[in-house]
């Protein structure tokens, strides 16, 4: 690619941005200059498109400066009162509303895992009370035992699942709190 046709597909890129024709002009002669200085350097056109990168590259990366630079100029002080408020307000919600319900369910989940746990464990005691003290040892307790080690096992099932639940509505919730700090739509 020449220099021709390097600057006319940067002149077709920048018009799809939201630039002023002087901000454009300024741009396309900062890169004429670049041919111009590297030319004195003895390099062809293609080496100097080579080490510039595409057209296209380079009005997507002065498109996100642009953006980087309209979103630090928005940030007034309004706005970051209004962040502030809302980071109190969201936080005293959360303390009042969400931490006492969240408490208890992370309780009763845990809770249950205990349960099966000790539920599952069960058999494991028989068989110790029956090496122990084979004397005393009935045959339904083992039939007992197996059957709520049984319990324990589906327990364990549903406390997988209701952790992985419980994680994934946390995830959503603490996702919907920076959205709402950051000021975004809320889905």
């Amino acid at each position: 690619m020449n220099k021709l046709r390097f600057l006319e597909e940067l002149q077709h890129y920048l018009k799809k941005l939201s630039l002023s024709s002087e901000d454009r002009e300024e741009i396309i002669q900062d890169f004429e200059e670049h041919f111009e200085l590297g030319r004195a350097e003895g390099k062809t056109d293609e080496e100097i498109v080579r080490s510039l990168g595409s057209p296209q590259q380079i009005a997507k990366d002065l498109q996100a400066t642009q953006e980087s630079e309209n979103t630090r100029i928005n940030h007034s002080d309004k706005n970051i009162f209004r962040t502030v408020w809302t980071i109190i307000g969201l936080a005293f919600f959360n303390l009042v509303f969400v931490l006492g319900p969240s408490i208890a369910i992370a309780g009763i989940i845990l809770a249950i895992w205990i349960t099966a746990f000790s539920f599952v464990i069960q058999v494991f005691l028989a068989i110790v009370q029956w090496i122990i003290q084979p004397g005393s040892f009935y045959l339904f307790e083992l039939f007992a035992s197996l059957a709520i080690a049984g319990l324990g096992l589906l327990l364990f099932i549903g406390a997988y699942y209701t952790t992985k639940a419980a994680i994934r509505v946390s995830h959503k919730y603490i996702a919907f709190n920076v959205r709402t700090v950051k000021g975004g739509k809320h889905s």
